[in-house]
């Protein structure tokens, strides 16, 4: 009878196994990629439509404004992060010491100071519609539908008492790039609320790549967008940047610092 359960539990196992390799590799079909950035680029959360990519095409300045929580230690899961972005993004991302030099603030603050925070650098449009979220972005365009300012806010409190600090700051952070839906046909990834990812996923670095592809335009809707989609994934399955990048997120720090 041990002999019996030993073997189960070892069947059990390599069925696992199994499962979850066909999961992490199941999204690199290039179909399903294209769909994937179609559904978390194009459109707009909180009813607010916008159909077109956005993306930035200056440097990122962060400046990180600390009304609550260990400021070190989240400091240092911003910094990760970020760098993790950028080189993705090919991006310049750095934090600034004054938020007169900024182009992005994150706000690090209480629950019960947020729907006041929001009114006052994000308008009380955004205020009205977005404070029964855990964490929040905005985000500012020009006419050429490039991103030019962004603001993020994260209760610690409330973020703590729900276990989503972490995936607030990655997830946040990540869709003020301009993936800004979230959607449950996107698996695995960051941009499904019903995922259990709180760091980038393989996907989600694809997704990324794909949006910041010289290619791919600020501006672009539907219609243009398809033209160059595939073709653009496919360079990317080419050079074997979508094959890796499952291996390739688990080496960011963020990844290190956690025990991922």
């Amino acid at each position: 009878m041990k002999i019996h359960s030993t073997l189960y539990f070892m069947f059990l196992s390599v069925l696992f196994s199994l499962h979850c390799n066909a999961t992490n590799q199941s999204w690199q079909n290039i179909t399903f990629i294209a769909q994937s950035f179609q559904e978390v680029a194009i459109g707009s959360e909180f009813g607010r439509s916008d159909n077109r990519i956005r993306k930035w095409v200056k440097p990122l300045k962060i400046y990180v404004q600390h009304d609550s929580g260990d400021k070190a230690l989240l400091n240092e899961l911003v910094d990760a992060h970020t760098t993790h972005l950028s080189d993705i993004s090919g991006l310049k991302i750095q934090r600034v010491n004054s938020m007169n030099k900024a182009n992005v603030t994150l706000f690090f603050t209480h629950q019960s100071k947020l729907k006041k925070l929001i009114t006052r650098h994000s308008g009380a449009a955004v205020a009205k519609v977005n404070t029964t979220n855990t964490c929040l972005y905005n985000i500012e365009l020009n006419k050429a539908a490039q991103v030019t300012k962004a603001q993020i806010y994260i209760p610690v409190d409330f973020a703590y008492n729900e276990g989503k600090l972490v995936s607030c700051i990655v997830e946040e952070l990540t869709q003020i790039l301009g993936l800004p839906r979230d959607s449950e046909k996107v698996f695995p990834s960051i941009f499904n609320d019903e995922s259990t990812d709180d760091l980038l996923t393989g996907l989600d670095e694809t997704l990324i790549r794909i949006l910041y592809s010289s290619k791919i335009k600020a501006g672009m809707n539907k219609r243009s967008l398809a033209s160059v989609l595939k073709p653009v994934i496919k360079i990317l399955n080419q050079s074997g940047l979508i094959s890796s990048a499952n291996r390739r997120v688990r080496q960011s720090s963020l990844y290190a610092m956690l025990g991922y």
